[in-house]
């Protein structure tokens, strides 16, 4: 391991292909210290992110049928949340409401948690949709649920009133309104896209392509980019799903789980790609968000 010169905290969550539960862990910036904050009161966990200043930690829960990559058509994902500790574990939006929720992400601010749900995973897709409520769970709402496949990936651009989604099936990244209106394309023809990070700085977006192995960049202000035309920024990624960016630092984090006999693993770069090194291993990891000391 490297030393932990650039500081800060990772959070992610972490899958069990056997039981089709997991956990929720943290690891210092350099890969160090894992700790488990939540066992199998997780759930199945996917996506998560943080709110600092109010202490608390949220994340997706995908149902037994999710986790397991079944095709299932039943709402019994949840929203959940905890102390940054991983005490005092709650359900924000219980089962019967969402299907497979997948990355979410928070508007503080705003008082919202946005997550996407893929809905069932079969060919045709029952019910995928992009939802958001109340940070304590209230007011749940479906923001947009047509001409979508199967959303994954997710992030906000609160200042200019933008929410971006990847819909993996239609190889597409779109943006709309934070209440759901005036959807337009953004990336087309990108393969599988999963995970989303925004870097505000250089106004830019970032993915993961989970069947490709590779992570892209492209200007998020930009209006039906080809993403066939675009090199990505890292290759030979095994799987890639959850992206995060240290935005003090311009480092990149990147989880891949390698589902075979070996273990998953946790990368960091720099913005552009270059200089990856493989900081931690793990079991299956996920989602990820990193937090600044």
């Amino acid at each position: 391991m490297t030393e932990n010169s650039d500081g800060g905290k990772i959070y992610f969550v972490d899958a069990d292909m056997k039981t089709g539960g997991g956990a929720v862990k943290m690891i210092d910036a350099d890969g160090s210290n894992e700790k488990l904050l939540v066992g199998k009161e997780s759930g199945q966990p996917d996506g998560i992110e943080v709110d600092v200043e109010g202490g608390k930690m949220y994340w997706t829960s995908m149902g037994p049928g999710g986790a397991a990559d079944q095709s299932v058509a039943i709402n019994d994902g949840r929203i959940m949340r905890a102390n940054l500790d991983g005490t005092d574990v709650e359900t924000l939006v219980p089962r019967g409401i969402t299907t497979t929720p997948k990355q979410l992400t928070l508007d503080v601010s705003g008082g919202k948690v946005y997550w996407c749900d893929r809905g069932d995973v079969g060919k045709d897709n029952v019910n995928p949709k992009i939802m958001r409520a109340n940070l304590d769970g209230s007011d749940v709402e479906t923001l947009i649920s047509t001409d979508v496949k199967s959303p994954v990936g997710i992030a906000l651009d609160v200042p200019n009133g933008k929410l971006y989604f990847t819909d993996r099936y239609a190889n597409t990244i779109k943006r709309a309104n934070l209440d759901g209106t005036d959807v337009e394309m953004v990336v087309k023809n990108t393969n599988y896209p999963v995970d989303l990070a925004i870097d505000f700085e250089k106004r830019n977006i970032y993915w993961t392509g989970r069947t490709d192995g590779v992570l892209f960049v492209a200007d998020m202000d930009q209006n039906d980019v080809d993403g066939g035309g675009l090199k990505p920024i890292a290759t030979g990624l095994h799987a890639p799903i959850g992206v995060a960016i240290d935005r003090k630092n311009r480092k990149l984090y990147v989880n891949d789980p390698y589902v075979d006999s070996s273990s998953g693993a946790i990368w960091k770069g720099n913005m552009d790609g270059s200089g990856a090194e493989r900081i931690a291993t793990t079991v299956l990891p996920l989602g990820l968000y990193f937090v600044n000391n």
